[in-house]
Formats: C-alpha cells, sequence, structure tokens
C-alpha cells in the first residue's frame, strides 16, 4: 500500500525575517556611511552596526518566543549577520586608515571576514544545542567598531610602520572565532 507523503509546507516567517533585514540594511548604511571618508559618518557607522547587534539579538528573541525558527531564517540571519559583522568592521576600519597599512590590510582583511565566513558556517551545521564554538561573528564586530568608535571619539590612534593594535586585534578576534572554545549558550 502506497502512503501519500505530506509534504509540510515551508513557512518563511514574515516577522523574524524583517528585523534580520533591519540588521543587514543598518550594516549596509554602516558601509555606504563610512566610505564618505568623514569623521562624523564614520563615527555614525560604528554606532550602525551597535544597534545591528541589538536586531540580530532580538530577531532570533522573536522567533523562539513566536516558535518560528526555521532553517531559512538561520541560514537568512547568518548571510545578514556576514555583512554587518564581517564586511562592515572592515570597511570602517579600511576607511578609518585610508590605505596606510596597504597589503597588510588586506591580509587581515581577508583573515577576518574567512574566519567570520567559517564560524557562521560551522554554527550553520552544529548540532550541539548547549555551547557554541568559536567566538561568535556578531561579538567579533562588535568589539572592532567599539573600539573605532573610542579611537574616534576619545583619543589619538598612532600609526607604527607594519603594526599596530587594530591588527593585533583583528587577527586575535579572526583566531578565537575559528577555534574551539566553546561558550556556554545563556
Amino acid at each position: 500500500m502506497l502512503r501519500a507523503k505530506i509534504k509540510k509546507e515551508k513557512k518563511y516567517y514574515l516577522l523574524p525575517s524583517i528585523i534580520t533585514y533591519t540588521n543587514m540594511l543598518l550594516g549596509i548604511l554602516a558601509i555606504w556611511l563610512s566610505c564618505t571618508l568623514e569623521i562624523k559618518s564614520i563615527s555614525i557607522s560604528c554606532i550602525l552596526i551597535i544597534f545591528a547587534a541589538v536586531t540580530d539579538k532580538i530577531d532570533g528573541f522573536v522567533a523562539r518566543k513566536l516558535n518560528m525558527t526555521s532553517k531559512f531564517g538561520k541560514e537568512l540571519d547568518s548571510l545578514c549577520d556576514l555583512v554587518s559583522f564581517g564586511l562592515a568592521p572592515i570597511m570602517i576600519w579600511w576607511n578609518i586608515n585610508h590605505g596606510y597599512f596597504r597589503i597588510m590590510e588586506v591580509i587581515i582583511s581577508l583573515l577576518f571576514i574567512g574566519a567570520g565566513v567559517f564560524r557562521l558556517a560551522r554554527y550553520n551545521i552544529e548540532e550541539d544545542n548547549d555551547y557554541i564554538k568559536g567566538l561568535p561573528i556578531t561579538i567579533a564586530g562588535g568589539i572592532v567598531v567599539s573600539k573605532h568608535f573610542i579611537d574616534i571619539n576619545y583619543r589619538f590612534q598612532s600609526k607604527l610602520l607594519l603594526f599596530n593594535e587594530d591588527i593585533i586585534m583583528l587577527t586575535l578576534l579572526s583566531i578565537f572565532m575559528v577555534s574551539r572554545i566553546r561558550i556556554k549558550k545563556p
């Protein structure tokens, strides 16, 4: 006897997705504003990324509370996080430095974004619901833009010939993202 298989209707829940897209929109606006190369605009870009981190937290919370979680939502969230917390902080860093570090900026940028991509891909296939492996890209990107905001508004950043604290910070954050450090989920 043949059994009819009922295909489960795919649902792409609107409210969590809108919040997730808001995260991405804030990241894109941050990139665009930082490209003006004006200090005030770069400072606003940093603030937009912090707001993107808040929306990133809210979208997951809303999806869980309304029982609207889905694989689609998880993938969408990761792609939007890559824009807001991988690409945007690096673009802000580039626009602050005005190409001062030349090839070193490219290498460190590839390292940071590559580590973020790796971290997000690993997160999407993880089965462990109690622990997160590696530093989340949201936290790494938030640290980067917070430091830039402090540098812009509260201190003078000195530039060394090859290395400065930003290069060291981005390298360490990249290592932490791909590490197997386990963080207990809240």
